[in-house]
């Protein structure tokens, strides 16, 4: 277990070199010490409380601030975008009732904000508008407390709340800032929205081991070329994001000629999708100095396993090992272990596991059922059913395999989504894409479709080239379902992660 917590220790950096820059914003740095005073103004604010306090607040210095002033009255965080969020923002500020929520103004043009206050009796905190008087030392807080709430929609489009206590945010944030070489000096990009939970690790792992934080600005960020130019230009030392990204990344650097500019870039941390061998290639030619890590997990764990990626060559890139303070176990249907190389779902156990959902989906446990064939696993450790496939190679390392509910059959034969995905990917003709199973009225899969998004000068009349077919047919050969393809001009609708949000897909052509 980690001795101190996170607030406390980002305070021990500002004790120890206050002058030491915290943040690098688009308008200069900000210390240490000018941090831990601002978070203490929004301490002071909240008056003590230890119920939820939400946040909605630009990318910056004010919110960081506000994120850590939170943390330090002994609040438990939530946070929200600060755009039209829609039903989303009522389900979840109506499913938490957080006593306070902190805005940039005075919330009369923020209809979300006024729905709050009108609607849930809440509290608006300006905390642009804090000053420097009557500073609060932070509340003494239990490991054992909440510390944040995260919400995700899973696979139902119902935002889920998600805690996490403090003593699991500080043993992966320390973990993180150890094992990848955060420190003073360090420049750490913000890559991931705000919003997502991601964000607060890149931010409060770096911050709790003295590096600096680059919030990406929002005109960068889904920018290939403008951000591979915003990295160098910076000296970033770390950036993490998705392998879709990532590729469009590689893609800049190659098109543009920018790879001598990146020469800072020491760790590239790759989350969220499943990393092809083509990726790997690409990243290594275009930033060879650079550790490339493969992070899984869950936010219900926070993360669950990690692979430093060294093979020489591979098309199937693993998730690897467990992180410190898990156990990861591939059982069967019966939870029972799976043997080497046999597919089975991921269960996560450990004291880092959220302890259950919140709200109106505090009764959905049985992600949290313990398994049928495990017993004494010591005080604080609990269980986490991913839903995710994987099997274990020899060498003890796990690959993933999937979604249990993308592992589909099709006309007697079982197909896994996700080998269709990482097939089309790896043609140089197709930027990006997604798989999904249409259901026919009895819930049976009856029909795959592809959604692609070709490289410029593929498909012209929106047809899918035959390479495409070909190349399913090689990899699955007589199992190759019939499927059909919807080329899109646009890119794949994303989340707030950048993940394929696979409901906002449009109907498919026929093709």
């Amino acid at each position: 277990m980690v001795s101190e917590l996170v607030h406390e220790l980002v305070r021990a950096h500002a004790d120890r070199t206050p002058e030491a820059a915290a943040i690098h914003g688009e308008g200069g740095n900000l210390s240490y010490r000018e941090l831990v005073d601002r978070a203490a103004a929004v301490t002071a604010a909240l008056g003590g409380t230890d119920e939820a306090v939400a946040v909605r607040l630009p990318q910056g210095e004010t919110r960081i601030a506000a994120l850590l002033g939170v943390l330090g009255a002994g609040a438990h965080l939530s946070w929200l975008g600060t755009g039209d969020l829609g039903e989303r923002g009522r389900v979840i500020l109506g499913d938490l009732r957080p006593a306070y929520l902190l805005i940039d103004g005075d919330g009369a043009d923020d209809a979300l904000a006024s729905w709050y206050r009108d609607e849930c009796g809440g509290k608006l905190v300006d905390a642009g508008g804090l000053g420097p008087e009557g500073l609060a030392a932070p509340s003494t807080v239990e490991p054992s407390g909440r510390a944040y709430v995260a919400h995700t929609s899973g696979s139902t489009g119902v935002p889920k709340g998600v805690p996490q206590t403090h003593a699991a945010f500080a043993q992966f944030t320390t973990w993180f800032a150890a094992e990848f070489g955060i420190g003073p000096g360090s420049r750490v990009a913000q890559w991931v929205t705000p919003e997502h939970d991601p964000a607060l690790i890149e931010l409060f792992a770096t911050l709790v081991a003295g590096g600096t934080v680059h919030p990406v600005p929002d005109g960068v960020r889904a920018h290939p070329v403008k951000l591979a130019e915003w990295l160098g230009d910076n000296g970033i030392t770390h950036l993490q994001t998705i392998p879709s990204f990532a590729a469009e990344i590689v893609r800049a650097i190659e098109k543009h000629d920018l790879a001598a500019r990146l020469t800072s870039l020491e760790q590239f941390v790759l989350m969220g999708e499943a990393v092809s061998g083509d990726l790997v290639r690409g990243l290594r030619a275009a930033l060879p100095a650079a550790r490339l890590v493969n992070l899984y997990g869950p936010t219900e764990t926070i993360a669950a396993t990690w692979h430093p990626i060294t093979e020489p060559d591979t098309e199937a890139v693993p998730i690897g090992r467990a992180i410190p303070g898990r156990r990861i176990l591939v059982v069967d249907e019966h939870d029972r272990p799976c043997p080497d190389g046999v597919t089975g779902e991921i269960v996560v156990l450990s004291p880092y596991v959220s302890p259950g959902y919140t709200g109106a989906a505090a009764d959905r446990d049985a992600a949290f059922r313990p398994l049928r064939t495990e017993s004494g696993l010591g005080e604080g450790v609990r269980t986490y059913r991913t839903g995710d496939l994987a099997r274990r190679r020899a060498d003890g390392a796990l690959e993933f395999r999937g979604r249990s509910d993308n592992q589909v059959k099709v006309a007697g034969h079982r197909i896994e989504l996700t080998d269709i995905e990482l097939t089309l990917s790896a043609q140089e003709t197709i930027v990006e894409c997604a798989v999904v199973a249409k259901t026919d009225h009895h819930g049976l899969a009856a029909q795959l479709v592809a959604y692609v998004v070709p490289a410029p000068g593929a498909a012209p009349d929106g047809r899918p080239p035959r390479a495409w077919r070909t190349a399913l047919r090689e990899r699955l050969g007589r199992d190759m379902p019939p499927i059909l393809f919807t080329v899109l001009r646009e890119r794949l609708p994303r989340n707030a992660i950048g993940k394929v949000d696979r409901r906002r897909l449009p109907a498919p052509e026929r093709r």
